[in-house]
């Protein structure tokens, strides 16, 4: 089993890294074989889709994007993984731009143009997206249609087989509020919420990437069986 693990925040060490870091850990925990990308790592050139058609071409590479960037590697293992999770914040009601622009080149190569209803998979892929958020609750997520805004672009995983979500609400911003324009957020309240409710969901974000590569692994016991 072979599991890819996307940062998309800019922050290497933020609330959703050390959400993906402890899923991570769940999917070697479960025998898998893991590696880590950060797409806001400096050294990366990444570009979202350049609508150059090349996966639409008769006779050419098909479920794959061959848009030749520093992206181009990192879609090539995703879409050999067996267990594919991806991470990101909610800066201003979406994902980060970066993954994105992963999502784009990794999810376009798939639309079959001669065949909608049949979309061009190399192999089945079990995946799961994690968001992190100063949303503070469900009930705030549904009000400002994020399951729109945000799940929509996760669903999308779906494509390849079994996806989910994991929400990470009120989560810890700054390592210092004073020093920041931020009177509508109650300090004490996201300390509380940072050591009560952060290692919950670290503990399911454990879960999550155990579960997955289990999931992934029986299947393909199933299927050479």
């Amino acid at each position: 089993m072979k599991a890819l693990f996307i940062n998309g925040s800019s922050r290497k060490n933020g609330n959703t890294a050390k959400l993906l870091q402890r899923a991570m850990e769940g999917a070697e925990e479960a025998g898998a074989e893991v590696e880590w990308v950060n797409l806001y790592d400096r050294k990366l050139n990444i570009k979202g889709c350049m609508s150059c058609f090349a996966c639409k071409v008769k006779g050419g590479k098909k479920g794959v994007c061959s848009f030749k960037d520093d992206l181009l590697p990192i879609l090539q293992k995703a879409v050999e993984a067996d267990v594919l999770v991806c991470g990101s914040p909610n800066y201003c009601g979406y994902p980060t731009a970066l993954l994105r622009a992963f999502m784009e080149r990794i999810i376009f190569p798939t639309v079959n143009y001669s065949d909608y209803s049949k979309p061009t998979v190399l192999k089945k892929i079990h995946t799961a997206t994690i968001y992190t958020m100063n949303c503070p609750n469900d009930a705030i997520y549904q009000k400002m249609n994020y399951q729109y805004l945000m799940d929509t672009n996760a669903n999308e995983l779906g494509v390849f087989g079994p996806t989910e979500i994991l929400r990470s609400y009120d989560t810890y911003q700054f390592n210092n509020y004073s020093r920041y324009d931020a009177a509508m957020i109650d300090e004490r309240h996201k300390a509380e919420v940072r050591a009560t409710q952060f290692p919950k969901d670290m503990e399911a974000a454990y879960e999550l990437g155990k579960r997955l590569v289990r999931e992934a692994a029986g299947e393909a016991c199933c299927t050479k069986a």
